[in-house]
């Protein structure tokens, strides 16, 4: 990526937990994109003045007409729309601009080279209880390591996406915490509660609360490289949880996800099919985690809606909805070259009798590889990809959030 230099009557200040910082300049043509160490400049084509208010690692929020300046002040519990703790130079109270360190492209290109060894780094646990609890972006590895375990069995592993923990849990069940940002409320609502009832726990995250808490708490935590999209950050929080599990022969593993290929004029055919379609996805139920990643990475890149779903339970219900099945509906099945002999006869049959018999567009992608991570992430990358081309033909910028900052900010108040 590149980085602009600072420009010499710019300052440029590391980024506390408990601080905001205010940067506001006369300066035309110019954004600032925030890292959480440091500031970045990328150009814009208008000649706004603007000022910028940190008060999180990734909100950015745009103030026109402030002359050149710079303060600090203590956030601590309180927004930045907080009377007494705002700045006289502030002027309005948030602006509804979000931009990242790293663009989402950017990140794709990269995923399979973030898959890197952690091995004599991390102890693997013992306990074979283990609660995952992440949300979004960070979460998605939970699903992941629960379904490679399922499969493996080296651990029985259960996913946790609310507040707090489940009532069963106990202080002999093992919570990790997955957190890209260290400041998700959920994540950090169940690492308190872990605290509560005495669990051991352990925590992946750039920082933050997260963090701080379980350092504090006397937990273990793995920091993990800033400046991603937590969405693309995916192997940077997959592979150190991986290690904590204890999935055998990760190495191997991790290096056969290094060697995936990027396929991205498959990539781009998908997408030209999928486009002004509503994509639904298959795949079996040991890939269920794969076609939810699928349909997530169309809703926050393409910027449009997605179902997902999976075999045999679609067998049970959904199956019939197709019976009457809309011209705005495109199939997508994910499916593995491993898949047993009687799932592989549900699919074939689902398929021509759900889809084909009454002409529905079809998709069929089949992943291969030695193990089963190395196709889950051959999926994963093929999917990343095609939301990418998605949102091209889409006219939309896939790298911003705005509605999930603007829900955070209301939450906040």
């Amino acid at each position: 990526m590149a980085v602009t230099p600072l420009p010499t009557n710019m300052s440029e200040e590391v980024i506390s937990d408990d601080k905001a910082i205010l940067f506001s300049r006369t300066a035309p043509t110019l954004v600032w994109a925030f890292i959480p160490i440091n500031i970045t400049i990328t150009p814009k084509a208008n000649n706004a003045d603007f000022t910028l208010i940190l008060d999180t690692p990734t909100l950015l929020i745009i103030i026109p007409n402030v002359p050149w300046n710079i303060q600090t002040w203590k956030s601590g519990n309180k927004k930045a729309s907080d009377k007494n703790d705002k700045p006289l130079s502030l002027l309005t109270d948030y602006c509804n601009y979000a931009c990242f360190g790293m663009k989402i492209e950017s990140d794709v290109m990269n995923f399979t080279k973030m898959f890197k060894s952690y091995a004599g780094k991390i102890e693997n646990t013992k306990n074979k209880k283990i609660i995952v609890s992440g949300m979004g972006g960070s979460g998605i590895s939970g699903d992941i390591a629960s379904a490679l375990c399922d499969a493996e069995a080296p651990a029985q592993v259960v996913t946790w996406k609310n507040y707090g923990l489940p009532e069963w849990v106990t202080k002999q069940d093992y919570v990790i915490c997955i957190s890209y940002s260290g400041n998700t409320e959920e994540t950090l609502s169940a690492a308190k509660r872990a605290m509560e009832i005495g669990c051991e726990l352990y925590a992946i995250t750039t920082g933050g609360k997260l963090k701080k808490e379980v350092t504090k708490y006397g937990g273990e935590v793995t920091v993990v490289e800033t400046g991603h999209q937590p969405r693309a950050a995916l192997p940077l929080l997959l592979v150190p949880l991986l290690e904590k599990i204890g999935i055998d022969n990760l190495d191997e593993q991790i290096e056969e996800v290094r060697n995936i290929t990027f396929e991205l004029k498959k990539a781009k055919h998908i997408a030209k099919k999928m486009h002004g379609k509503l994509p639904c996805i298959y795949s079996s139920s040991s890939l269920e985690c794969i076609s939810y990643r699928w349909r997530c990475q169309i809703e926050e890149n393409a910027k449009q809606m997605a179902f997902n779903h999976s075999l045999p339970e679609m067998n049970h219900n959904e199956i019939v909805g197709w019976t009457l099945p809309n011209d705005d509906l495109i199939v997508v099945t994910l499916r593995d070259s491993k898949e047993s002999s009687v799932m592989k006869k549900r699919f074939e049959n689902t398929i021509n009798l759900a889809w084909k018999e009454k002409n529905v567009d079809i998709i069929e992608i089949t992943a291969s590889g030695k193990h089963l991570l190395a196709r889950m992430m051959y999926l994963t990358v093929l999917g990343d990809l095609v939301s990418i081309e998605l949102a091209k033909l889409n006219a939309v910028d896939p790298t911003p959030v705005e509605i999930i900052e603007k829900l955070k900010i209301e939450l906040s108040k």
